[in-house]
């Protein structure tokens, strides 16, 4: 089974290039090591561009993160926040192909967050489910990602 992290890249990232800051980087390391330790293949654009070391332009992040979409099994969604200079507007744009393709999607929301009515209304459209995160890229993010991976196991 293969899963498809949609987070935020570019609010991540230093204001003077697209690396992802170093403070974020072993979230996303322990991510993937706990995405792979439970048997899972994954698509993190985060980790195809080395932290943004090597940085696609448009047109080839587009294609690859909507094949990403495409050949992923389900959606885990971290849509962003105020330390991601608020939820993604690429996060955005993979919701609508994940959703139009009839994926699986499990999204992250935050208590006292405003997230749009079409994002919380993906239930209409495809299999959703919505966890209460109140913690943003850290040990407790993980532990949630961790159920919602064990329970895909169950499947």
């Amino acid at each position: 089974m293969k899963v498809f992290i949609s987070c935020p890249f570019t609010g991540l990232c230093e204001e003077e290039n697209y690396v992802v800051k170093k403070e974020y980087q072993p979230f996303f390391e322990n991510l993937i090591n706990l995405i792979t330790n439970k048997g899972f293949d994954y698509y993190l654009a985060i980790k195809r561009e080395n932290w943004g070391v090597d940085h696609k332009g448009p047109q080839e992040c587009t294609l690859s993160d909507y094949e990403g979409i495409k050949s992923s099994d389900a959606i885990i969604v971290i849509p962003g926040n105020h330390l991601s200079k608020g939820i993604s507007g690429g996060v955005h744009i993979e919701l609508g192909w994940a959703s139009a393709l009839k994926k699986d999607l499990h999204i992250l929301v935050e208590d006292n967050f405003m997230y749009s009515p079409v994002v919380m209304g993906l239930d209409t459209l495809t299999n959703t489910k919505y966890y209460k995160c109140n913690d943003f890229l850290n040990d407790s993010m993980l532990q949630t990602i961790s159920g919602i991976l064990d329970g895909l196991n169950e499947v």
